[in-house]
């Protein structure tokens, strides 16, 4: 399976832009499976939860969501890619998933950090996707240092983790490396690149994109600074080596037992 990322500069509180930025990646990638980076049609930095309100969108009916619903039917591919939510008033860190034309469904950002905890309420569901021939997890930056996200996707079917961010530091890239390993299982890591400011805070986000083959391999290239658009095709194994899958079944018989 070819998976990709789109590692780019988002304008800030910029969505005709972004959309804009987005549709061009998309017309003109090959990948199967193509990650964008959390908010990727926004930015990442509000003030307050009414800065954030005039560009949040309703999930599935959003100009984004049809957007990529109209792009990935056009390149029969699959899309995550995180978005500003609003349902009901509530503001959500939200990754959408659709495929071929369809929407799939939507995954929440379960642990935010201090200062998202201010715009966003947490999600709490960790599903999984169908998208046919496989399963993938969704989870969005911050959730990665939770381990128990991943291993739950994993339990659940999972046969590749997605994880848009958007982050300045490089811990985020030592523990996707240990979730692929200790997972056994591809990810995709889309980061962005650029600086955002606002009235109390300001962010400068890394780069450094990967796609992780199950063994903990990177077969992407670490492009700090720059927008970068990558591809690798991948083998997705639905069984594990042996030995693992015993302890895999294992534990699925001792997660689901409590």
């Amino acid at each position: 399976m070819r998976l990709g990322f789109a590692q780019y500069n988002i304008f800030h509180k910029d969505k005709i832009k972004n959309l804009e930025k987005i549709s061009t990646i998309i017309k003109n990638t090959n990948a199967d499976l193509l990650v964008l980076p959390e908010l990727c049609n926004t930015g990442y930095i509000f003030n307050s939860k009414d800065s954030l309100k005039c560009l949040a969108e309703n999930i599935p009916n959003g100009e984004t969501t049809k957007l990529l619903l109209s792009l990935s039917k056009d390149r029969g591919i699959t899309i995550v890619a995180g978005i500003g939510e609003i349902e009901n008033d509530t503001l959500y860190n939200t990754a959408l998933i659709v495929h071929s034309g369809k929407y799939i469904g939507k995954y929440r950002k379960i642990h935010l950090s201090d200062y998202e905890k201010n715009i966003f309420d947490r999600g709490h569901h960790n599903e999984i996707f169908d998208l046919g021939n496989i399963k993938i997890g969704v989870q969005i930056c911050f959730d990665l240092w939770f381990p128990e996200v991943s291993r739950e996707q994993v339990l659940k079917g999972a046969n590749i983790l997605c994880v848009p961010s958007n982050f300045g530091g490089t811990t985020t890239l030592s523990i996707a490396k240990v979730r692929a390993i200790e997972n056994i299982t591809p990810m995709i890591l889309c980061n962005r690149v650029g600086y955002e400011k606002d009235k109390y805070i300001d962010a400068s986000f890394l780069g450094n994109s990967l796609i992780i083959d199950s063994d903990g391999t990177i077969v992407s290239e670490e492009v700090q600074d720059n927008e970068f658009i990558f591809c690798s095709d991948i083998e997705i194994s639905k069984r594990r080596g042996n030995i693992i899958c015993d302890n895999f079944d294992d534990e699925i018989k001792f997660h689901y037992s409590i």
